[in-house]
C-alpha cells in the first residue's frame, strides 16, 4: 500500500522531466485531445471509423471492485491522438462496438484486459485486433516483450519509467499522466507498420493474424466454473480430492466476490484457499485452525466454506480432477531432448518458443504422441501444427533428423535460413531405430 501511495504522489509531480517527442512517421508529436463530452466522443468515433485503423490502450483500477474500473482510454489513428475520459459519464458502448467491428483494424499491446469489456458488455468478441506483443514473437523478438522494449527496438525511442500504481481516477490528470497515457499508443502505428513488414518478409503474417484472432475468442474471458481453480496459485500440488475442494471453493469465492463487488483474491487470498483445500475443515469450529483465514471472512462465510468442501467430498472419484503421473526417467529424458529440439526449430523459424508452447504444453504433446494419452494438444492444431507440431511428431517417431549451423550471425537449419528442413532418415538409420524414437533424431 505504501508503494502504491508513493507512486500516486510521484505521478502528480508536474516538474518531472518528460523529454521531446522525436519526429517519426506515423508518430503524433503534439498533445492529445482530452475527450470529456458526448459530442466530442461521437466525433472521435466517426474519425476512428473513417481512418479504418487505430491504436488503443486503457487504464484501469483493478484492486477495488470485481470488474476493473475503467478510468481512461487512449487512442491514436493516422489523423488523431486522444484520451477518452469514461469517468465523464457518457455511454462507452459505441467504442466497444468499434472494437467489435471487423472493418476497422485495432492495434493493441498485451491487449487481453483492454478487449475484455467487449466480450463482457456486448456478448461477442473484439474483431480485427493486431496485438504487437503477440506479433513480436513471430519476428524473432522475445515473448512476452514489454511495450517499452518493443518501441525501443522498432523506433529507437525510450519511453521512460512506468508510473506503476498511478491513480488514474484522479481528476484532473497531471501532465506526467497525460504524457504517459498518450505514449502508450503514440508509437503503436509505427510499430505496427514495421512489424507487419517483418512478418511479411518472414512469411509469418497469417500465423500472427491467427494467433491475434485466437486471443480475442470470447471463450477466453469470464469465469469458468470447471476450470478456473487451475489459476489458483499453488493448487496444482494438491491431490485429486484437494483439487475438487479447491474447485468448489473457487466457485464459491467468485460468487461471493461478485455479490460484494470485490476482486476474488482480495476477498480471500489464494494461499488461504489452498490451505482450506488441503485441510478440508468439515465443521465451522475447524475453520479456526486454518492459518491466514481472516476472522471476518470466517464469521461471514463459514457455512458456505464448509458446504463447498462437503460438495467436493460427495463427488464420486471419477468426477474429481485427475492428476497426471510423473514421466518415468526414460520418458523424461526423451521429453527434455524434445524440448531442446523445439528451441532449435523455433530459433530457425524466428519464432519465440514461449509463444509456441510452454514446457507443460509440450509435455501434453509428448504424452499424446509418444504415450498415446490425453486429448490432441495445441501443437497439433492451427498454425502450430505445420510450423512445429508435425516436424516434432516426425522427429519423435524417428522419421527425420535435424541439422543446424551458425553462419554470419544466422541460425541455419538444413542449410537454409529461417525454415527447418527435416530430412528422411537413411535406410540404415531406420534399421537401428529404437522403441524410444528420439534416439534416431540428430541435433547438431
Amino acid at each position: 500500500m505504501n508503494y502504491r501511495l508513493r507512486n500516486h504522489r510521484t505521478a502528480h509531480q508536474d516538474n518531472a522531466p518528460q523529454g521531446q517527442i522525436p519526429e517519426i512517421e506515423l508518430v503524433h508529436g503534439g498533445e492529445p485531445t482530452v475527450v470529456t463530452t458526448s459530442e466530442q466522443f461521437a466525433r472521435l468515433i466517426e474519425t476512428l471509423r473513417a481512418d479504418g485503423l487505430f491504436a488503443y490502450d486503457s487504464e484501469f483500477i483493478t484492486e477495488l471492485s470485481y470488474h476493473p474500473r475503467l478510468c481512461l482510454v487512449q487512442v491514436a489513428s493516422p489523423s488523431t491522438l486522444a484520451l477518452i475520459d469514461p469517468l465523464a459519464g457518457f455511454d462507452m458502448t459505441p467504442f466497444w462496438e468499434l472494437l467489435a467491428d471487423p472493418a476497422v483494424t485495432k492495434i493493441v499491446h498485451a491487449g487481453e484486459s483492454d478487449i475484455e469489456p467487449v466480450a463482457r458488455l456486448l456478448g461477442r468478441p473484439a474483431s480485427n485486433v493486431f496485438d504487437t506483443q503477440i506479433a513480436a514473437g513471430f519476428i524473432g523478438l522475445p515473448y512476452p516483450i514489454s511495450l517499452t522494449k518493443l518501441v525501443l527496438e522498432m523506433t529507437g525511442v525510450s519511453l521512460g519509467r512506468d508510473l506503476g500504481f498511478s491513480n488514474w481516477a484522479q481528476r484532473p490528470l497531471t501532465p506526467i499522466q497525460v504524457r504517459y497515457a498518450a505514449d502508450d499508443v503514440r508509437y503503436l502505428l509505427a510499430v505496427h507498420r514495421d512489424t507487419v513488414t517483418r512478418l511479411e518478409a518472414l512469411g509469418h503474417t497469417n500465423q500472427a493474424e491467427e494467433e491475434c484472432s485466437a486471443a480475442c475468442d470470447i471463450g477466453r474471458f469470464g469465469f469458468k466454473a470447471q476450470t478456473h481453480y487451475l489459476r489458483v496459485r499453488g493448487g496444482n500440488l494438491l491431490p485429486p480430492l484437494g483439487k475438487a475442494v479447491l474447485r468448489e471453493l473457487t466457485i464459491w469465492r467468485d460468487g461471493a466476490a461478485r455479490l460484494h463487488d470485490k476482486p476474488p483474491r482480495t476477498l480471500l487470498k489464494d494461499e488461504v484457499m489452498v490451505e482450506l483445500a488441503r485441510q478440508q475443515p468439515n465443521s465451522i469450529s475447524a475453520l479456526t485452525k486454518i492459518r491466514g483465514l481472516p476472522k471476518a471472512i470466517a464469521e461471514a462465510f463459514a457455512a458456505d466454506i464448509v458446504a463447498a468442501g462437503a460438495r467436493a467430498r460427495a463427488l464420486p472419484k471419477e468426477s474429481r480432477p485427475a492428476v497426471e503421473a510423473e514421466l518415468i526417467a526414460a520418458d523424461k529424458s526423451r521429453f527434455d531432448t524434445l524440448f531442446e529440439v523445439l528451441q532449435c526449430l523455433c530459433a530457425g523459424l524466428k519464432l519465440d518458443s514461449a509463444l509456441v508452447a510452454s514446457r507443460k504444453e509440450l509435455e501434453r504433446f509428448y504424452r499424446h504422441v509418444a504415450l498415446g494419452t490425453g486429448e490432441p494438444p495445441a501443437l497439433l492444431r492451427g498454425w502450430r501444427k505445420g510450423a512445429v507440431g508435425e516436424p516434432l511428431k516426425s522427429f519423435l517417431a524417428g522419421h527425420s533428423d535435424l541439422a543446424m549451423a551458425w553462419k554470419s550471425g544466422m541460425l541455419l537449419i538444413g542449410g537454409k535460413p529461417l525454415a527447418p528442413v527435416l530430412r528422411e532418415t537413411s535406410l540404415s538409420a531406420k534399421k537401428h531405430r529404437t522403441s524410444g524414437g528420439l534416439r534416431e533424431g540428430k541435433c547438431r
